[in-house]
């Protein structure tokens, strides 16, 4: 059994995101984002996921000391895009750009805005979504009573 390394889950998460100034950040500054993002994430679907130890880890090392199944990769990474969508979406610029336009353009500021938001919006709805399909997938079901009982 293999262990995966932070960068397995790094290289995942940038194939679901277009980031063109991610790649401009010095190493330390993106490995430090990315790794503030995967902490996150672990921290929204760690109670979840039970069939995998995702505290089992070494940061100084980065990486896990198990291997990380691909169902599993994919909802850290997805939690991971709506941590990093967040900061566009907060963004006072934006939201100035918003109340301060008065031509509500297909470019506009505001159009931005929303669209910005949508995308928040759908990543946050999947993200919930594969964390509870994948619960209800691998849900222990020999402890539940059944109520007709």
């Amino acid at each position: 059994m293999a262990n995966t390394s932070y960068e397995t889950v790094f290289a995942e998460f940038k194939d679901k995101i277009t980031d063109p100034d991610l790649i401009t950040f010095a190493e330390e500054l993106q490995t430090e984002m990315l790794t503030a993002y995967m902490k996150k994430a672990i921290g929204k679907c760690k109670r979840v996921i039970k069939t995998v130890d995702l505290s089992n880890r070494d940061d100084e090392l980065m990486q896990f000391g198990v291997e990380i199944p691909d169902e599993v990769m994919d909802i850290i990474t997805e939690w991971m895009t709506v941590f990093w969508l967040e900061p566009f979406v907060n963004n006072i610029e934006n939201l100035r750009n918003n109340l301060s336009t008065k031509d509500f353009s297909v470019f506009s500021p505001a159009n931005l805005l929303e669209k910005i938001g949508d995308r928040y919006d759908t990543s946050y709805k999947r993200a919930r979504s594969i964390t509870n399909e994948y619960s209800y997938i691998i849900a222990d079901m020999k402890g539940l009573k059944s109520w007709l009982m």
